[in-house]
């Protein structure tokens, strides 16, 4: 859980300099959403979304369970994982704000053509953004198996 958590503030830490240096509105994200709301807790889709999913996966899992008479908590904590892996989507926000800097400040060779034809660019935002996106699924997916301490 520990990672988890550090990959969700590095998420929020991420969202918020992408807000600062580059756009002054913030970028349609659940994540975000939720951390600027704290005061409507319970009107907010984010927590809507995972307690209904949960609930239904939940019902399923118990029924399964009852049924078949394996261990549920593995699909319980699958609800979870879809909702967390799209809040990477900081991570894509991200390379497109990196690779149009790129283009516009050093690759000038490549303004006018396609925002992924720039191979240059799109090299640098891969070895440096890249990992961090690789990172936070595989923070998502060693928490859903349980290995996450």
């Amino acid at each position: 859980m520990a990672r988890l958590i550090t990959m969700m503030i590095l998420l929020i830490a991420v969202q918020a300099c992408v807000m600062l240096y580059h756009d002054a509105t913030p970028i349609d994200n659940q994540v975000w959403t939720f951390v600027m709301n704290m005061d409507r807790w319970g009107d907010l889709t984010f927590i809507l979304t995972l307690f209904s999913i949960a609930a239904g996966i939940g019902l399923v899992g118990i029924a399964a369970s009852s049924i078949f008479g394996f261990k549920t908590d593995f699909l319980v904590l699958a609800t979870a994982i879809g909702g967390l892996i799209s809040i990477g989507y900081v991570f894509s926000n991200l390379a497109t704000i990196v690779r149009a800097d790129l283009i516009n400040r050093v690759f000038t060779t490549c303004i006018g053509a396609p925002l992924m034809s720039c191979t240059p660019a799109n090299f640098i935002v891969a070895i440096t953004v890249g990992p961090f996106a690789f990172y936070y699924v595989w923070t998502v997916l060693e928490w859903w198996r349980g290995r996450d301490y």
